[in-house]
């Protein structure tokens, strides 16, 4: 397992406190925010006293100083020369609320030093989940959860003198870089990840190994959930959760896509290294296109809370899909209905720490469920990095908040098509109120003059009667 590190750059007298790691403080990085995975990042450590008692937990609790900054370019304007990563400690609040606060405050990164009345050493952090409270998808920034011996080190450091670390993400590194992902074919957030990262799945199509694996759980026969249908059977043996409470889809209903799912990958998988190369010792590499197509649309297709049945998440829907993309339905049917309980065994066996995780190489990966961030850790884990990822992987600016869906400008060739558009709507719009104006002037002029002729004809009238 790798772990997020801290590595001590300056003062040296600090260096030499962490001389066993060569400098380093390993820590359990938080299953939310955005990680520098691949870049190795230099920061100076902030850290400022709890002021009211809350434990860091508020925002007019501490004060950190603002970021180093240095006078840059003709026009002299300041730019941050290291990241502020801020310390803060643990305790009173959730970690969301504590990196949260961090960040509103400025802060780069966040590393939260264990509480005082803990007894967990920097080995102990290997084990220990930094959980998001449910509020973490807006932190777009890293944090690490160090021991609080190592802490307290770099707390006391920090009061006396400037600290530089370095913050590192390293992966365990192979020329193939594996994939597992735990997911539920009933649910949104994972349907929605896998759509944004199946592009990138094609382009490293050659050089990772995907995995995809289901949450599955017993339950006690005897508990009346098991006939709520959240299981296969009453045995609860292999049970699913609900993916819309109250509605038509049940566990069951999930057990089964997700059966029909492992068979779709197994059933499409293409070789797609060459025989030179595994006899050289390369590994195996597959790709399943077809399942990834199939899961691009099926939620979309399939809607849980869709009215009809044949439109509905469910076999029906599955079978339309699979013929949509070019799966034999019949093979997959016959499939998961020959070896639904090996593989429901195998998933509810070999199950992860949480029912969405993923691992990359064996690593458990820590951060935001998001396509281009796991694509920087994929790439991060090559020993050698490949042409695919120098084409995948921009450079990122560590000193900004990791974007998840950057707001595209309007391009100079779409504003003038726009402008173009609006003229000649303005054209057609003057012709016909032109067209408008003829019709209403001549109308007006014909009531005019019958008006007009009305009026004579009612002169002549009295004329003639006095005649």
């Amino acid at each position: 397992l790798a772990q997020g590190q801290v590595k001590v750059m300056t003062p040296a007298w600090l260096v030499h406190q962490f001389t066993e790691n060569h400098g380093r403080i390993e820590g359990s990085t938080a299953t939310f925010g955005a990680p520098f995975y691949g870049d190795r990042v230099l920061g100076r450590l902030v850290y400022g006293e709890s002021l009211h008692n809350h434990t860091h937990c508020r925002k007019d609790d501490y004060d950190i100083p603002e970021p180093s900054t240095m006078r840059e370019g003709n026009e002299g304007y300041d730019k941050v020369r290291l990241i502020n990563i801020v310390l803060v400690r643990r305790g009173m609040c959730s970690f969301t609320t504590k990196v949260r606060v961090a960040y509103e405050k400025g802060a780069h990164a966040v590393i939260i030093v264990d509480r005082q009345d803990s007894d967990l050493t920097a080995k102990d952090m290997a084990n220990i989940i930094v959980a998001d409270d449910g509020y973490g998808e807006g932190i777009h920034i890293p944090s690490v959860l160090v021991s609080k011996a190592d802490g307290n080190k770099l707390i006391d450091a920090v009061k006396r003198s400037q600290v530089i670390v370095e913050l590192a993400w390293d992966l365990p590194m192979d020329h193939v870089v594996t994939m597992d992902m735990w997911m539920s074919s009933a649910s949104i957030e994972s349907n929605k990840f896998i759509k944004e990262f199946a592009s990138k799945r094609r382009t490293l199509n050659e050089v990772m190994i995907f995995n995809p694996h289901y949450a599955v759980f017993s339950m006690d026969g005897s508990d009346p959930a098991v006939y709520s249908g959240l299981c296969s059977d009453e045995t609860g043996r292999f049970c699913a959760e609900d993916p819309d409470g109250a509605g038509k889809v049940t566990g069951k209903e999930v057990l089964e896509e997700d059966v029909r799912q492992l068979c779709i990958h197994e059933a499409t998988k293409i070789a797609r290294t060459n025989l030179n190369d595994l006899e050289n010792g390369a590994h195996l590499v597959e790709y399943a296109a077809k399942y990834w197509q199939y899961m691009e649309v099926f939620l979309d297709r399939c809607p849980l809370d869709a009215e009809a049945e044949s439109h509905r998440f469910g076999e029906e829907c599955s079978i339309a899909v699979m013929k949509q993309v070019g799966i034999n339905a019949e093979e997959i049917i016959q499939c998961a209905m020959t070896t639904k309980e090996e593989k429901l065994k195998h998933e509810r066996e070999n199950p992860a720490w949480s029912p969405r995780a993923i691992r990359i190489n064996g690593w458990r990966y820590s951060g935001m469920l998001n396509a281009d961030l796991i694509t920087r850790a994929v790439c991060s884990g090559f020993i050698h990095t490949p042409k695919e990822c120098d084409a995948l992987i921009k450079p990122r600016d560590v000193f900004k908040p990791f974007v998840l869906h950057p707001v595209e400008g309007v391009s100079f060739g779409t504003m003038l098509l726009w402008l173009a558009g609006t003229i000649l709507f303005g054209f057609v719009c003057m012709l016909l109120y032109k067209r408008y104006l003829k019709k209403e002037m001549r109308t007006t002029l014909r009531e005019e003059v019958m008006l007009e002729v009305q009026a004579q004809m009612g002169e002549y009238a009295q004329l003639k009667g006095h005649a």
